[in-house]
């Protein structure tokens, strides 16, 4: 984010790393787009679901749940970050997530801890202005794609009585495909910009098939500060779309749906080092009768750029 920062950083499928339908994408902004970076990112997010029938998701968990009651769903994820840029447009990503998922019903608690699905992305830079055109408006645009590999806990052995405990897993049991499209502007210290990712979700051995699903993030910042310690508040929103899942090739037409999501933060940078946050809530429900909806949403990093 300033003259010649681009908007991205990746956490996918691990923003939230839970066995949720929706794992979400999160791109924040870098100003040390084209340095080397280590950092450690936090997300925790909470869910609520209500049953309104005797049912159940998938083949998990407890087979009695009473009508009217409340399921509710806490995911913290910590996940080391690492980005490589072997060349210049190149930007390699990879991330190391671990998970902490709790789901309380009728008074009792489960939780589940455990290192969750990895993550490998390569970004490639299509297009860059450059910064003395006539208009003053800088742009810039990375497009890019990777796997998320089957690396967490996504069963147990354990018979756990509580509806969704499949929730309880850190990792989704498949393997999946992402793509991703990042744009940012930046007209002296105003900018602006927007991240989509669609997720292609492979099918896990006990023949479950989370939706795939769809992700945009628009969002506005300013630049705030000297050269040494900038600040960039931002305001935005959140877009997540999910199709039904599917288990042993049959449609569960109770899951997939949509949100919508407003967002603020602020970033800083200090040298070296940056501080990035990012807290979300929920503004539009329109989600399946056995999908739980969101509640909140709080996105934090430390980062060395080097």
């Amino acid at each position: 984010m300033r003259i010649i920062y681009i908007a991205f950083i990746l956490l996918m499928s691990g923003t939230v790393a839970s066995a949720c339908d929706f794992c979400n994408c999160y791109l924040g902004l870098d100003p040390g787009y084209n340095k080397n970076t280590i950092g450690i990112r936090n997300s925790w997010k909470t869910t609520e679901w209500t049953s309104m029938v005797s049912a159940h998701r998938v083949a998990h968990g407890s087979d009695e749940v009473t009508t009217g009651s409340t399921l509710t769903e806490s995911f913290v994820n910590t996940e080391l970050f690492v980005k490589y840029s072997p060349i210049t447009k190149l930007r390699l990503f990879l991330t190391v997530p671990y998970a902490i998922n709790t789901l309380t019903y009728e008074g009792v608690s489960e939780t589940g801890m455990a290192f969750s699905d990895m993550t490998l992305m390569g970004m490639y830079q299509l297009f860059n202005t450059l910064p003395h055109d006539s208009l003053g408006v800088r742009h810039r645009i990375f497009v890019g794609g990777g796997v998320k590999f089957p690396t967490g806990k996504s069963e147990s052995d354990e018979e756990v009585d509580i509806p969704m405990s499949e929730d309880l897993y850190s990792g989704t049991g498949s393997t999946d495909y992402l793509f991703s499209l990042s744009y940012i502007g930046k007209y002296k210290k105003l900018g602006w910009n927007l991240d989509g990712s669609y997720k292609l979700n492979g099918e896990s051995k006990n023949h479950y098939r989370y939706g795939n699903t769809f992700n945009l993030t628009p969002r506005i910042f300013y630049e705030l500060g000297k050269k040494s310690v900038k600040l960039f508040p931002h305001i935005g929103a959140a877009y997540e779309m999910g199709v039904e899942d599917e288990y042993k090739d049959v449609t569960r037409e109770e899951t997939g749906g949509s949100v919508v999501c407003g967002s603020a933060g602020i970033d800083a940078y200090f040298g070296i080092f940056s501080v990035t946050t990012d807290f979300r809530l929920p503004i539009h429900h329109d989600m399946g009768a056995m999908m739980p909806e969101d509640q909140m949403q709080l996105f934090t990093s430390l980062n060395i750029h080097f």
